[in-house]
């Protein structure tokens, strides 16, 4: 089945949860600038990475997103790896499709090739110009199409321009691509700038679905509302239950996430909801069940 024909039946598609929070839970230091990266250097990263890829799809995720967050061109030149860029998105890749088979869930699998803003998520003031956005965008984008994605997943964008200039090349892939951003409160992304604005922009070009990530889940709601009132094209969320530095914020299990998640797909219509920061297979499988 194609992600497009899986997207027009009726029923909710789950994303998976966290990956760098949950590499570092399992052991695996994920330092700046690479960040999730590190668990692509090494056996016992990958074996890790592949753990939790296939955690996720036993719990129930139908997207399970690459570990491609920090793979691109603009963040391995800051530790003089750049020409190992295409390698290593492969890698991130593949380490999804180990982690299918070994599995042993027959059901389809989407795999998802992130797409991050290329510098900080948390200071959209470091955007880099526009030119250089297509460059590094464009780079990526080939080497996740290269590496046999099968979708294209634009997150956590913190400015429209970025969004809408990697939205423009993703979809010159045809692949099936989707683009969430990160906001700051129910009518403003993190620059500062209109998320209505941001959404009327991006539905010009089609994505097949709008989403907020890594919005604190208490905060979430609101979010999700202004975006349902703001397009028709399918919607969704993912929403982290830490603060900055892996402390746990917030006192709610998986069960109770769950619960508040179904209260979104349920007043907003939501088609693909997930994990973002802090969440884990128990979230997912939770969520996955209710």
């Amino acid at each position: 089945m194609t992600f497009s024909g899986r997207l027009s039946q009726p029923s909710i598609i789950i994303l998976d949860g966290a990956t760098g929070s949950e590499l570092e839970a399992r052991g695996v230091k994920t330092l700046l600038p690479l960040w999730s990266t590190v668990a692509l250097l090494s056996r016992e990263g990958r074996e890790t990475l592949r753990s939790i890829h296939c955690d996720y799809i036993r719990a129930g995720a139908e997207i399970i997103t690459a570990n491609t967050f920090r793979t691109n061109y603009r963040v391995l030149k800051k530790e003089s790896m750049e020409s190992r860029a295409s390698e290593l998105t492969r890698i991130a890749v593949d380490e999804v499709r180990f982690a299918h088979e070994e599995s042993k869930v027959t059901s389809p699998v989407f795999i998802a090739g992130s797409v991050a803003p290329v510098e900080d998520c948390y200071s959209p003031e470091l955007v880099p110009p526009n030119e250089d956005l297509l460059d590094e965008h464009r780079r990526h984008i080939d080497n996740l199409y290269n590496s046999g994605v099968d979708i294209v997943l634009i997150e956590t964008m913190n400015t429209i321009r970025e969004a809408v200039i990697a939205l423009e090349y993703a979809k010159q892939t045809e692949l099936p691509v989707l683009v969430s951003f990160i906001c700051k409160d129910p009518e403003h992304l993190l620059s500062g700038e209109s998320l209505e604005k941001a959404v009327e922009r991006c539905a010009l070009l089609k994505p097949a679905v709008i989403l907020i990530n890594c919005v604190e889940v208490n905060l979430m709601e609101k979010n999700l509302e202004a975006l349902r009132s703001l397009t028709r094209l399918p919607i969704g969320g993912y929403a982290n239950v830490l603060k900055k530095g892996y402390t746990t914020e917030f006192d709610i299990t998986p069960q109770d996430f769950a619960k508040r998640v179904k209260e979104w797909i349920d007043r907003f219509q939501l088609k693909v909801v997930g994990g973002c920061c802090g969440t884990t297979p128990k979230h997912i499988q939770c969520l996955s069940e209710i």
